[in-house]
């Protein structure tokens, strides 16, 4: 297994990684879409992945890599293998998506070290993931960083996930306090924004940064009728658009067309509208369709004799 990981990372060439993270894509079926953009960031780091059978679960997933992009290519490559390890006859679904994380982890710092890209890095890359486990009326939703999941019901925008960053979230800022990591200007430990991530090792000790952690926060949706759709997006979303408003272009787009893929590449173009800086990652996934609009009544036309026309 550790000669296929490594094997994986060492023979990947710009090329290869072009094809796996592409700068700008759409796509998706009747039930979902997505979107992804380069931007105006040197590199794509952001990356999408759909499985439709994950231990009988529907996997969406987004990925935020930071550091360069060979942690999101080894997580994305990995991750749904170890979950559908762990899930399979879980009795406790949040216990066995806790524990995959944490396996994943060590394979992806382990790869990450046989495969050094830079010879002096004192650090490697790392990735935040926010991944949708679909199966029936259950959403089991897994954030770890800055990625996060929001949920349309009737209309009303409403985020399933917190962030995990220390400027974000009080809740990980005091985490760190207690822990005696320092926070400088946002960034843990003077290397990354986030505070829970897959990777980030320390090539010196083999050990991850100090503060981030690979414990995601799992969260249970269940699909009722009040559930419109669910929009899981990277940062580059989110610090762009407000959550209405994401979900307010979703709709629309939705209306128009009854495309899932056409809602996503609008939330994107909105976000792209408003900040282009960064990365951008968007999967959404349709329960329930708006309605749509009623069309105009025709009216008739009348030429302009018929209106010179003298009346009976």
């Amino acid at each position: 297994m550790w000669w296929l990981l490594s094997q994986f990372c060492t023979c990947l060439g710009r090329d290869k990684e072009a094809s796996l993270l592409p700068e700008e894509e759409s796509g998706g079926g009747v039930d979902y879409g997505y979107a992804v953009a380069k931007n105006e960031r040197a590199n794509m780091e952001d990356a999408i992945d759909v499985k439709e059978d994950v231990a009988g679960y529907r996997l969406f997933a987004v990925y935020d890599g930071h550091a360069g992009s060979q942690a999101v290519m080894v997580a994305k490559e990995n991750l749904p293998r170890i979950l559908e390890s762990y899930l399979k006859d879980a009795e406790d679904v949040e216990v066995a998506i806790k524990a995959a994380f944490q396996a994943a982890d060590e394979e992806i710092m382990q790869v990450l070290v046989d495969n050094k890209v830079v010879a002096d890095a004192q650090t490697s890359s790392g990735t935040v993931a926010c991944l949708g486990l679909l199966k029936k009326t259950d959403l089991w939703i897994a954030n770890l960083g800055d990625c996060r999941a929001v949920v349309s019901k009737d209309g009303t925008a409403a985020a399933i996930s917190r962030d995990h960053a220390p400027e974000k979230n009080p809740a990980e800022a005091e985490r760190l306090q207690q822990s005696g990591v320092s926070v400088q200007a946002g960034y843990v430990d003077e290397h990354v924004a986030v505070s829970r991530a897959l990777g980030n090792v320390r090539f010196r000790t083999g050990s991850k940064v100090n503060g981030i952690i690979n414990e995601p926060e799992v969260f249970r949706v269940e699909i009722d009728d009040a559930v419109d759709f669910v929009m899981i997006g990277s940062d580059g979303i989110w610090d762009a658009l407000k959550e209405q408003f994401a979900l307010t272009h979703a709709r629309k787009a939705l209306r128009t067309t009854a495309k899932p893929e056409d809602a996503a590449v609008s939330i994107l173009q909105n976000a792209g509208r408003v900040s282009k800086a960064d990365n951008a990652a968007v999967v959404v996934i349709v329960f329930k369709f708006p309605e749509p609009l009623p069309k105009r009544p025709a009216v008739q036309r009348v030429s302009l004799t018929q209106l010179q026309e003298p009346s009976a």
